[in-house]
């Protein structure tokens, strides 16, 4: 699926973070000053320098705060597209750039290894720019997009009792008049 609109300052340059050789460090500028990330087992970090008070921030991201490894695709030309790989976080200015590049081989290839090394779920920015692990864009694409029909045959012999059918019977009205009892059935 290949997504438009506004990049991270990181996805215009080809780099590549190698999963195998940890730890990794990318730095990058940005409007607000450089960001340095270095990347590991663990997670990553990520330092950079406050732009109004020109203090310096050091976060510490541990693995379980990233939601899935995260592949997208950019087209930049009618048979070319720029992927992306990164560690997705809820806050998009702590996402972590893995791997930006045109060879579709080797990023698929690091995808597998960043999400097996980070015990992470491999995720893909679908077109319509949701996050969602392979296994549920494979189940959307199989389905239609629709969701799986319930299965209420095994409930049908098993009638709530309010709508189980009655047998309704005689109605019998019983009228006195006069003293004397009157009995009226109807015979539907």
């Amino acid at each position: 699926m290949m997504t438009t609109g506004a990049q991270p300052a990181w996805a215009g340059q080809q780099f590549r973070l190698d999963p195998e050789r940890l730890p990794q460090k990318l730095c990058y500028a940005t409007q607000s000053g450089e960001v340095t990330i270095t990347v590991d087992r663990n997670g990553a970090t990520l330092k950079r320098t406050l732009p109004q008070s020109g203090l310096p921030l050091h976060v510490a991201l541990p693995r379980r705060v990233f939601r899935g490894v995260v592949a997208r695709a950019t087209e930049t030309g009618p048979e070319s597209a720029l992927v992306t790989l990164e560690l997705l976080h809820d806050d998009e200015a702590l996402c972590v750039p893995l791997t930006v590049g045109h060879d579709l081989n080797k990023i698929a290839h690091d995808w597998q290894h960043w999400s097996e090394l980070l015990g992470l779920p491999m995720m893909m920015v679908e077109a319509d720019g949701v996050a969602r692990t392979l296994e549920e864009s494979a189940r959307a694409i199989i389905m239609g997009g629709s969701q799986p029909r319930r299965h209420h045959a095994m409930f049908a012999e098993r009638r709530p009792r309010f709508l189980a059918r009655r047998r309704l019977g005689n109605l019998g009205v019983r009228l006195t008049v006069a003293g004397q009892e009157i009995i009226a059935r109807d015979e539907r």
